[in-house]
């Protein structure tokens, strides 16, 4: 009988738990997590915004380029050591 104090300190750690979950997210007082960014407010004019918008729009086509250069590039050098494999396959098999 002497487990009282480990289901006792259980009991207590499944009551905080549940007390943790019941809490609001919105009424703790620190809002921010792990995918919290700073937040800048700062005045843009409308232009100043369409040339940001225009610069982070053609660095994600820039990269979204050589990401399929780098995919098609990988694809071609990998069909290429699989044929590469499979005629030394053949021509192993073949000597038997």
């Amino acid at each position: 009988m002497s487990w009282g104090g480990a289901v006792a300190a259980m009991v207590s750690s499944i009551k905080n738990n549940a007390l943790a979950k019941r809490t609001k997210i919105f009424d703790k007082e620190h809002k921010g997590g792990f995918g919290s960014a700073p937040t800048h407010d700062k005045k843009v004019s409308k232009e100043e915004l369409d040339t940001i918008k225009s610069n982070i729009q053609a660095r994600a086509s820039q990269r979204k380029r050589r990401q399929f250069i780098a995919l098609f590039l990988s694809l071609i050098i990998t069909l290429f050591v699989v044929l590469i494999l499979a005629n030394l396959a053949l021509d192993f098999l073949s000597k038997y």
